[in-house]
């Protein structure tokens, strides 16, 4: 009536299949995960976002005059990648799902990283890092308004110190943001 039971046994998987289905199993779970950097990756062509990469330097006029000490700030930041959703009200919807996914990645990627927290009326400004004992090699700063979108910085080098960073961001009047402004328009 019933048809016979198929028995496997332990011989006919060996220790090669078991290696090589643990290799897929990896494979198949590296690529579903959300990082950041995919994150930036996969929406730098899509036309609710502006993605720009550069580096700090560009923005600083007369780089070449600044005292050694200033120039040393900059040294250690090799490049920007910068990302931003304009919001508007045919996007509305898509804003909230594509913020809400980001704050997931960034609080899962550096979780207990939070290097500051800022919550304002007119919106939020998060800074993480890879590393917050010593120097890093990412820093990352998320700022997020409900009228007019979200923008997130990612800065990359090889001893980036947390504390290096707020000292450029002192030295705002020597830096000239306009044409980033004008084409983020946040």
């Amino acid at each position: 009536m019933y048809p016979e039971p198929i028995h496997l046994t332990i011989k006919t998987i060996t220790m090669k299949n078991i290696i090589s289905i643990c290799l897929c199993a990896l494979v198949l779970i590296s690529c579903q995960t959300n990082s950041l950097q995919s994150f930036m990756v996969e929406h730098k062509s899509d036309d609710n976002f502006i993605s720009i990469d550069f580096s700090l330097r560009t923005f600083v006029d007369n780089f070449d005059d600044l005292p050694e000490d200033k120039k040393k700030l900059f040294e250690d930041i090799n490049k920007v990648n910068f990302l931003a959703f304009r919001k508007n009200q045919s996007n509305s919807p898509s804003y909230t799902e594509k913020r809400e996914q980001l704050l997931d990645i960034l609080s899962s990627e550096f979780k207990g990283k939070q290097l500051m927290s800022v919550n304002a009326e007119e919106g939020i400004i998060k800074m993480y890092a890879d590393e917050v004992e010593d120097k890093a090699e990412e820093i990352i700063i998320f700022a997020s308004s409900d009228d007019k979108g979200f923008m997130v910085f990612r800065l990359l080098g090889d001893d980036l110190n947390p504390s290096n960073f707020y000292k450029i961001m002192t030295m705002s009047d020597q830096m000239n943001f306009d044409s980033l402004a004008k084409m983020v328009d946040l």
